[in-house]
């Protein structure tokens, strides 16, 4: 009880901040299937209870805390921890490694994108995160039920998904929103090559929304009427097909078509 009541007297709100039991934490890292001895950065460690999990597990563990009260707690209860470093700072400021590592939090729900976009824009990304996000975040990133284009920007080089739900009654205090465990993970082998990879991301922040409720409006952008009839027929989707109701199979091989038929490695570049 003691500890309980301590948890929430060093809790600040305008952080979001929302504590795993310590007993959930052990059984969500169970989940993780981290090489023996891997190097991971936890952003936003609030009480400790995942960076203990982490530890106990075997993992060398990099503990980040923004909060200056909580960080001072991590300090005096990982004192006796080597494989466990405490970093007071800014996650969103501070620099990533440029090493393999993985990435696990209980992501402050108030920077939840600001912190997975960190993740999966830097120039090293981690191979693997497993991240606690709200429901709706993780539905926007992992292109669940339907692609977004926040989807489908990284699909060609992560698998994106929601691995289980994580109940409000896991948190201190009890959150107001759904949470799950979505998991980023590097694809071995990249589907658009690096000398693609701005203009694919080029081609789907154009082609995506900006024509118009039909995906086919968009799409136009870059095709004739006859090489879109082509394409809607080749890959099955119909004209009034909304963007969000392709999946990103059909947008992928719509870029390579458009890429490789088209308009060579400049897709957005309008076809007469």
């Amino acid at each position: 009880m003691r500890r309980h009541h301590h948890r929430l007297a060093n809790r600040r709100p305008e952080l979001s901040q929302h504590f795993l039991l310590p007993g959930v934490a052990r059984r969500l890292v169970r989940r993780l299937d981290f090489p023996t001895g891997a190097f991971v950065i936890e952003p936003g460690a609030g009480d400790g209870a995942l960076t203990e999990a982490l530890a106990d597990a075997g993992y060398g563990v990099l503990a980040i805390e923004k909060d200056g009260r909580l960080y001072a707690e991590l300090r005096r209860r990982f004192a006796g921890r080597p494989a466990v470093e405490c970093r007071h700072a800014d996650f969103l400021a501070m620099p990533l490694p440029r090493t393999p590592y993985r990435a696990v939090s209980n992501v402050p729900y108030a920077i939840t994108a600001a912190l997975v976009l960190k993740l999966l824009d830097a120039p090293r990304p981690p191979d693997d995160a497993a991240l606690i996000v709200q429901r709706e975040a993780a539905e926007k990133f992992a292109g669940a039920p339907r692609e977004t284009r926040s989807s489908l920007l990284y699909r060609p080089w992560f698998e994106v998904g929601i691995e289980c739900g994580v109940p409000r009654s896991w948190f201190e205090p009890t959150p107001r929103v759904s949470s799950v465990l979505m998991r980023l993970r590097q694809r071995a082998a990249p589907l658009v090559d690096a000398a693609s990879a701005v203009a694919y991301r080029r081609f789907v922040v154009e082609a995506f929304g900006r024509g118009g409720p039909e995906a086919s409006r968009g799409l136009r952008r870059f095709v004739t009427a006859r090489q879109l009839a082509r394409l809607r027929r080749d890959l099955g989707f119909t004209a009034d097909a909304r963007p969000s109701e392709l999946s990103f199979s059909q947008w992928l091989a719509i870029f390579r078509f458009v890429e490789h038929e088209c308009l060579g490695h400049d897709p957005t570049a309008r076809v007469a």
